[in-house]
């Protein structure tokens, strides 16, 4: 029986097609560049990280590809005249790693950025025992810096709720004691923004003035979506939660330019060269992609970077269906920044705000108590923190989603904390498949895993689902998750990367913050700061740790045929290590560096032993350590505090 498609569904079968292609289009085949070898690494154990995860003992790159991998006696008939030789003496060299999720922006490394040119500053809490100390301290804030009135300021408050150091009387001050008009007695003249000891894009505080605007401009649409906390007069109190905080970082944030964030970043990559990483992925709104493409004009740019740049339109985008216009954007840019996906950057919050299923017995976080089942921006049932948002009609995060499939656009570089999460973008995507079919979700991740229950696994397999998983800060405060959901769940929930990877999921490696050889190492041991081990269960042998973070990685970055391996033809990415990943102790793949980076045929890092032992100082190379890079005197500004995630 030949089954008759629709007009609608023929339609949508023809868009999601289209996507498809644009997205996975074969780029013109790899090419072997000829001639002498501009660099060959030789007396190597090189993991070449391929389909049958081979060994080398030696590598030549000419241009910015390698041109050949082998034994000494092949690759060195590649050298010529000009050729910079390098014995690594045994050492273990593999393809550089691959980040799927990490956050770099930043401000100035050399000259500090006033609160005057950032329009944003900083709410100490240390002396603040009540509301009036608060309101104490904005008012001297504004009446030394003066801004001009009816400009958009911002404030960062400086508590971090996530991290378990603020506690839960500070939370009542700025959640509950705390409101619009008490803002407006001390700001009276600007639209402001607070933040709320949690990342800006997941909670923020506002006045009046900015409650007003927001209202007169985007009323229907807040009413629509909301979130906004009630008063006990019923009426907005200031407090707002996504999408509304979306729109407003989005439309009037203060922000720091691409010029601006540049000095920062560098530094910031220079770090990720020296451990032997040459491609990050993340969000990152437009602005701090222009940063990174400041960087690659002036050749400093030592990490590439493949983003996520629905952090901008996600939010603004009053109307879903104007998504139609960003449909082809996924897959292009440079081979050094490129656009990976278009989603909306994270869907719920992280640590105790993650949505879940799972039931609560105690808490550990000062705000445990406004969120007790964490933030679930998907449900469409969910009232904000305490249950005091008003009722919206629509759920902007579901309608976004929906048009991503109907559009064939890609989900990545987005939070996806929470086992609820999961469980409702999957039913999600089941939908989208049944609606558009299978290809409007290719290639879809969700980021984090940091609560997962397993049983969900084989349901994401066979929707072609995958996963990037993050394992450190999970860990930091498993202790307290176990104390906040017990400890089976501690064991079974957290990361179940390998459970995961059993039922067939695709699942590579992040670390959401740095660094990364410890981070891998936790994938590894499962052990917490004490040494207890958390879901032995879940333990990842190291070859296939190393595929999460080269070859597998690179599928997520949209770049499978370019990178991930050290290959003929691929991009010279190319990481020299100072231990043997494969044999020394597994507590001490923590202590891993880079002996020398290459990152697109040229030497971008090498350590300070390895250039004196090699006599190897290449032009435009970082020399030093990753300690010393880390120790540089600083007096860096990490951005405003209002363009963080989770």
């Amino acid at each position: 029986m030949v089954r008759r498609l629709g007009c609608n569904q023929f339609t949508a079968v023809v868009l999601a097609f289209a996507a498809w292609c644009a997205l996975l289009a074969p780029r013109a085949a790899a090419q072997i560049p000829s001639g002498p070898a501009d660099i060959v690494l030789h007396n190597g154990k090189i993991l070449k990280v391929d389909a049958s995860f081979s060994t080398a003992q030696a590598v030549a790159v000419k241009g910015r590809k390698i041109l050949a991998v082998g034994s000494n006696a092949d690759v060195m008939k590649l050298a010529g005249p000009k050729t910079t030789v390098v014995d690594v003496k045994g050492r273990t060299v593999i393809p550089g790693l691959i980040d799927t999720h990490l956050h770099i922006t930043g401000g100035s490394a050399s000259q500090p950025i006033p609160p005057e040119e950032q329009r944003t500053y900083r709410v100490d809490w240390a002396a603040i025992r009540n509301k009036q100390d608060f309101l104490n301290q904005v008012r001297g804030i504004m009446a030394k810096f003066k801004p001009p009135k009816g400009e958009w300021i911002g404030f960062t408050n400086g508590l971090s709720f996530n991290s378990g150091e603020s506690t839960t009387d500070q939370a009542k001050i700025l959640y509950d004691d705390l409101n619009r008009y008490d803002l407006d007695t001390v700001i009276p003249d600007n639209p402001a923004l607070l933040t709320m000891g949690v990342p800006a894009e997941n909670a923020l505080f506002v006045n009046g003035k900015a409650l007003d605007i927001m209202m007169v401009k985007h009323g229907d649409y807040l009413k629509k979506y909301g979130r906004f906390w009630l008063g006990s007069n019923g009426m907005p109190d200031g407090h707002i939660e996504p999408p509304a905080t979306r729109l407003l970082l989005n439309r009037y944030a203060p922000r720091l330019s691409p010029e601006q964030q540049a000095p920062g970043i560098k530094r910031r990559l220079e770090e990720l060269s020296a451990q032997g990483a040459t491609t990050l992925s993340t969000k990152i709104r437009e602005d701090g992609a222009e940063a990174y493409k400041l960087l690659e004009k002036r050749s400093e740019q030592t990490v590439r970077l493949a983003y996520g740049m629905g952090f901008d339109y996600f939010g603004s985008e009053e109307q879903v269906i104007d998504l139609a216009k960003y449909q082809y954007v996924v897959g292009s840019g440079s081979d050094m920044n490129w656009i990976s996906s278009f989603a909306p950057s994270s869907i719920d919050g992280a640590s105790t705000r993650a949505c879940t299923n799972l039931k609560r017995s105690g808490s550990y976080l000062g705000i445990d108590d406004w969120f007790p089942v964490g933030q679930c921006h998907m449900d469409a049932e969910y009232r904000g923190g305490s249950g005091r948002a008003q009722i919206a009609s629509g759920n902007y995060f579901r309608d976004f989603v929906f048009a991503m499939g109907k559009y064939g656009m890609r989900f990545a570089n987005v939070h996806v904390a929470g086992d609820r999460s999961v469980s409702i973008l999957l039913d999600m995507v089941e939908q989208i498949q049944k609606q558009y079919g299978p290809l409007a979700t290719r290639n879809w991740q969700f980021d984090h895993c940091e609560f997962v229950n397993p049983a969900d696994g084989p349901r994401a397999a066979r929707l072609g689902v995958g996963f990037s998983c993050f394992i450190d800060n999970s860990f930091r405060r498993i202790e307290a998750t176990a104390n906040s959901y017990g400890e089976k769940a501690a064991h079974t929930y957290v990361v179940p990367a390998k459970t995961l990877l059993d039922a067939g999921v695709k699942v590579v490696f992040e670390t959401d913050g740095g660094p990364e050889w410890p981070s891998l190492e936790l994938f590894i041991t499962r052990k917490d700061a004490k040494g207890k081990v958390w879901g032995p269960q879940e333990r990842l042998d190291r070859p296939t740790l190393l595929k999460m973070v080269t070859l597998w990685a690179a599928d997520y970055v949209l770049r499978p045929d370019r990178l991930g391996s050290i290959e003929a033809g691929k991009l010279a990415d190319i990481a020299v290590l100072d231990r043997d990943y494969l044999t020394i102790p597994e507590d001490e793949i923590n202590k891993i560096e880079s002996s020398l980076t290459i990152m697109d045929g040229r030497i971008v890092y090498v350590n300070k032993k390895f250039a004196e032992e090699n006599n190897l100082r290449p032009a435009g190379a970082i020399i030093s350590t990753f300690q010393e890079l880390l120790e540089r005197p600083s007096t860096e500004q990490r951005g405003s505090g209002l363009d963080s995630g989770g």
